[in-house]
């Protein structure tokens, strides 16, 4: 019968290809669906975990513990490692980690074999991290399944003696606290010697765990004649003493312990003077150290200053023959020589300053300007400064801020100030401190510092000393910029002496009260020296004005200026070599913003551009605190 002929039959047939249509799409993007998903997995499982996810089915380790002709203990030690790697290709291998020192000496650890369980070396790499000596072992191919690695080294110096038990102890960590894999099964064998059986005191201990656990476990001791000794491998007379433990996490541990009667062993003597190298330290130290002494010696005899006068006595005007330059290079505030000068510029009529309040981020703050008026009349190094303010044009009316930061100024101010000390030197107010008797101080100061270091490295290395030999490189190696900085000083000629001591009475008479200062000023000599006839306060404040830059240069710029303001103000004057803010001259306003100034100028220009100790018997025993143990993990 024909669709035709049925309407309703037609409908359904139609509908019916539709859904067979939409199950089939459904069909198909489950389909999509499920293989893209099957792809991302697939994806996902090709990429491979971290090395390190993997566990141990087992660990053995068997410790054959004897004794030398010198009485240093010795110790065969077997490892027996079976790891579990997954089926995919991941691991090459295992990585162990062996301690080489113990209780602050070396055990000489050697490593004698690497195999499988049949014996078959197995391919393997060493090398040291400062701490541990570290094998790894790896196959050329990725390794699947269980694997066996063997490892059989040998170590001497293994025990020690422990004062809080006093008694003689092998405190041995077994696999160690520093694995990320899982031990189903932990189990240990120690074989000691028949000569050290009758040293024992039946003392032993066994702790499980993490680092500083307590958690004791089982240690069985054997007969030495049994059975079960001689099946363990132990010689006649031996004493066998076993451990076995299940299921140990990351980072847990097996730490034994078995006390001997006190200096059954030969204890290795790691004190400072144990080795030669320490000698020679301490001896090349002390030497560094005396050249220091040679130095200052040296210094308070050949390179002091000249005497000078034998009494400083005030004086009233600044030096005639010596620039503020040179003044700042004797006294040795090279530091304050730019402020110094800009001010004494001023002085002279040479430049104006100009004080003016400008707007910042945090408020109004002060800014200052400096002027050029007339450069005449100063002398060539004189010239060169104000050529680092103004340009080497120097042409009248030009402006320089003075900023915090201007590294371009300070460059050229530092170069000024190096040329006066030249100057000062090759003018006769200094001697050349570099001599033949400073260089040979420095130079053996150097070779001792070196054989210092050379010899407490090695003493460092051979873990003799503690942190001694690191200490005494100390002042070893400061010993030569000491040497440096004391031997090669300049000192003062006569000549020198004299401007250092005539500064040194402007000095005093700056810092004198208000009544000496007019005193000596009225006194015949006060007036000789400064043509003031008291009381013409206008010759005493120009005589004051020219002082001023020497205060600076005293870093007394805030007393003086003070007293100067105060004669402005009396006499109802202000500098003109001076532009303040606007208003009436105030003496204090005008004190601190000279001080302000100078410390702007001397801080932005100042002449320079820009193992456990405790043993276990006696209670306090842990995981992780015998010798041996380390780690390892997967390649």
């Amino acid at each position: 019968m024909s669709t035709a002929s049925h309407p309703v039959r037609a409908r359904a047939s139609r509908f019916g290809a539709i859904g067979v249509l939409l199950l089939l799409l459904v069909t198909a993007g489950s389909v999509l669906w499920s293989a893209t998903s099957a792809s991302a997995s697939s994806r996902a499982a090709a990429v491979p975990a971290g090395t390190d996810d993997f566990t141990f089915s087992s660990f053995d380790a068997v410790y054959d513990l004897g004794i030398d002709s010198e009485g240093h203990s010795t110790l065969t030690t077997t490892e027996t490692f079976v790891a579990s790697f997954p089926a995919i290709d991941q691991n090459h291998g295992i990585k162990r980690a062996i301690p080489l020192d113990y209780q602050g000496h070396t055990t000489d650890l050697e490593l004698q074999a690497v195999t499988d369980a049949d014996g078959t070396p197995r391919p393997y790499e060493t090398e040291t991290d400062g701490e541990n000596l570290v094998v790894t072992i790896a196959a050329p191919d990725f390794v699947h399944g269980e694997q066996t690695y063997v490892l059989v080294y040998t170590q001497r110096d293994v025990t020690g003696y422990f004062a809080n038990t006093d008694d003689d102890e092998f405190y041995r960590d077994t696999n160690g606290t520093l694995w990320a894999q899982p031990f189903a099964v932990h189990t240990t064998t120690t074989i000691v010697a028949p000569e050290l059986v009758p040293a024992l005191t039946g003392s032993t201990g066994c702790f499980v765990g993490e680092e500083g656990s307590s958690d004791a476990c089982t240690i069985t001791e054997e007969a030495g004649d049994s059975a079960a000794a001689a099946a363990l491998g132990a010689p006649p007379g031996a004493a066998v003493f076993t451990t076995r433990n299940e299921n140990l996490g990351p980072g847990e541990n097996v730490t034994l312990g078995i006390a001997f009667t006190p200096h059954t062993f030969f204890q290795p003597d790691t004190s400072y003077f144990s080795v030669a190298s320490s000698w020679v330290q301490l001896v090349a130290t002390v030497l560094a150290v005396a050249m220091v002494v040679l130095s200052i010696v040296y210094r308070v005899t050949r390179l002091r200053d000249e005497p000078g006068r034998p009494v400083i006595i005030p004086e009233y005007t600044p030096p005639r023959e010596a620039d503020l330059l040179i003044a700042s290079a004797v006294m040795k505030t090279t530091n304050r020589a730019a402020a110094a000068s800009f001010v004494d510029y001023a002085v002279r009529h040479r430049i104006q300053i100009v004080e003016k309040t400008e707007a910042g981020f945090f408020g109004d703050k002060m800014a200052y300007w400096l002027q050029l008026l007339d450069w005449r009349g100063l002398n060539p190094h004189e010239i060169e400064l104000a050529r680092a303010l103004f340009g080497s044009e120097l042409v009248p009316g030009t402006w320089r801020e003075l900023k915090q930061k201007d590294a371009e100024l300070a460059k050229s101010i530092s170069t000024v100030v190096q040329a006066t000390k030249k100057r000062a030197l090759s003018e006769g107010y200094f001697r050349s401190g570099i001599r033949g008797t400073g260089s040979l101080l420095l130079i053996a100061a150097f070779v001792f510092a070196i054989v210092a270091v050379a010899a407490g490295t090695m003493s460092s290395d051979a873990q003799r000393g503690g942190g001694l030999p690191v200490l005494l490189m100390v002042p070893a190696i400061a010993a030569v910029p000491l040497v440096l900085f004391i031997a090669f000083r300049s000192p003062l000629t006569a000549k020198g002496a004299e401007l250092r001591d005539y500064i040194a009475g402007v000095k005093m008479y700056i810092e004198w009260a208000e009544e000496d200062r007019f005193k000596a000023l009225q006194s015949p000599e006060g007036a000789l020296k400064t043509g003031v006839n008291a009381p013409d306060w206008g010759q005493v404040v120009k005589l004051y004005e020219k002082l001023l830059p020497y205060a600076v240069l005293l870093d007394l710029e805030s007393e003086w200026a003070k007293v100067l303001g105060t004669y402005y103000e009396s006499l109802g004057s202000q500098p003109d070599w001076y532009g303040g803010n606007s208003g009436a001259f105030n003496s204090l306003l005008f004190a601190s913003a000279i001080s302000s100034m100078s410390t702007t100028a001397a801080s932005s220009f100042s002449g320079s551009s820009s193992s456990s100790s405790s043993g276990f018997s006696g209670g306090g025993g842990f995981s992780g605190g015998g010798g041996g143990g380390g780690g390892g993990g997967g390649v």
